[in-house]
């Protein structure tokens, strides 16, 4: 009762304001028959119209295709991991015996200096369960 006084304008609850609801062809009409009509423009002409856009005028092209996207887009970035298998677990206690203070060093400081040693050895040497490394003199030094 209060809604009426403070609205004297709006219709009660429960009550429509249009009982007919909307008039016969109007934009439901005019949209069903835009959609008809785009349909059978598209299914002759859709694709080459495309490429040519495309081609000709890929600014209106892509402002298009943008149109067409949502505006909100949820992305979900899952990580796969698979785990170390244990010639990698090998490898990878292998590079760090053979490099001075490894346990000090950052990650990305160990792996440096693993690629920049592979490299100097130009990849010859196969890591294998009896594990040989150089000083710097050339000198076979085994990691036993």
């Amino acid at each position: 009762m209060d809604a009426i006084v403070k609205y004297p304008n709006r219709w009660p609850s429960g009550v429509s304001g249009n009982p007919n609801g909307r008039p016969v062809g109007s934009r439901t009409a005019f949209s069903g028959a835009f959609m008809r009509d785009l349909a059978e423009v598209w299914a002759e002409h859709g694709k080459d119209t495309m490429l040519r856009t495309a081609r000709s005028s890929p600014e209106t092209f892509f402002a298009t295709c943008a149109r067409l996207l949502p505006k909100d887009v949820e992305l979900t970035i899952r990580q796969h991991y698979t785990g170390l298998d244990e010639a990698d677990l090998m490898i990878l206690r292998a590079i760090r015996d053979a490099i001075p203070n490894a346990n000090e060093l950052e990650p990305q400081a160990v792996l440096e200096y693993a690629l920049d040693a592979i490299r100097a050895h130009g990849a010859r040497q196969i890591i294998t369960s009896d594990v040989t490394t150089e000083d710097q003199s050339g000198q076979v030094i085994n990691s036993d």
